[in-house]
This record gives structure tokens, C-alpha cells and sequence, in this order.
């Protein structure tokens, strides 16, 4: 039997990395978020406290808790197993125009992407229909990795307490 060496690299510099950063974190309490999922490029985030001066802002990539009213979505259909959060960018921030309609998702008039009506085994999906402007205390997550992942197509506009921590990329693995 060959093994192929290139994965069993990539898992032991992941590893390697998750051993430093762990000890970063106990030296001197940096946190950090370790991606699998397709949302966004998988790979080690260094997650920074969000400032409440500054808020977030379009584009900032989070790490967020997933909210009480989508968690039967997430992780009723094990989308991501019990009490993992989301990592997704704001894609609007309060004053932002978000429109959903006629399954077209926009932010202040460009193209995000498509929504669906049903999830991969077929399931509904919740759906927000019309225009609104993000609200003060607000953002609307968004991923870019993935056309078909539960954003804020299917969430609308999320609090920021939602959010556990601004995510900066420290080793990532581009497709």
C-alpha cells in the first residue's frame, strides 16, 4: 500500500501549528479558531476581540455564535456539531441595504448570490423576502468560500453579541 505523503504533511504542519498556537494561548492569551469548514479557506485564525469603538466592519471575517432560532438548521442537520460557531464575513453593516428577492441576494445593490428554497437533502429553508437596511447593533454574515452556505441570506441581519471575535488569518490553505 502507498501512502501519499502530501496530506500526511499538511496534517502534521496543522498540528505542529495547533501545538505552537496552544502555546501561545497559555503564555500569553491570544485565541485562536481553527477552520474546516468550506465557508471560508480552511486553516489557524488568530480571533482579536471585537472593539466596541469600532464595531465591525464590511468585510471583517468573524467568528460568531450560531443564532438560538437558526440552531435547529445548523445543528439539527448536522451541518456542524453541537455548539461549534459560524466563521463567515460581514457582508452589510447597520445602514447597509439588503435585498432578497425573487431568490436574488444583494447588498446595497451588488450581487451576493442565490438563494435556495431547500437544503441539499431537500429540506426547506428559512427565507427572508424583501429589502430592509441593517439596523444599529446589527451586521449580515456572509460566506465567499461557499455559494450554497447558510448565511445571512437565510438569517437576515444578526446582533453583534452574536460575535465571539474578529478572525485574522495566520496559516490558511487556499483551493
Amino acid at each position: 500500500m502507498k501512502i501519499d505523503p502530501a496530506p500526511l504533511k499538511k496534517t502534521l504542519l496543522i498540528l505542529l501549528c495547533l501545538f505552537v498556537l496552544q502555546v501561545s494561548v497559555v503564555f500569553f492569551g491570544k485565541r485562536y479558531w481553527l477552520n474546516v469548514t468550506a465557508s471560508v479557506p480552511v486553516g489557524v485564525y488568530r480571533l482579536e476581540k471585537l472593539d466596541s469603538y469600532r464595531g465591525v466592519k464590511r468585510g471583517d471575517m468573524v467568528v460568531m455564535a450560531v443564532p438560538d432560532r437558526f440552531q435547529p438548521y445548523v445543528y439539527g442537520r448536522k451541518w456542524l456539531p453541537k455548539g461549534w460557531p459560524l466563521i463567515k464575513h460581514a457582508g452589510a453593516v447597520a445602514g447597509d441595504l439588503v435585498c432578497c428577492k425573487d431568490g436574488v441576494f444583494t447588498i446595497n445593490g451588488v450581487l451576493v448570490g442565490h438563494i435556495c428554497r431547500t437544503d441539499r437533502e431537500g429540506l426547506p429553508l428559512p427565507h427572508q423576502e424583501g429589502c430592509a437596511r441593517v439596523p444599529a447593533g446589527y451586521f449580515v454574515p456572509v460566506a465567499t468560500g461557499l455559494k450554497n452556505s447558510f448565511d445571512g441570506r437565510y438569517m437576515g441581519p444578526v446582533s453583534l453579541a452574536e460575535i465571539a471575535g474578529v478572525a485574522k488569518p495566520v496559516l490558511v490553505f487556499e483551493k
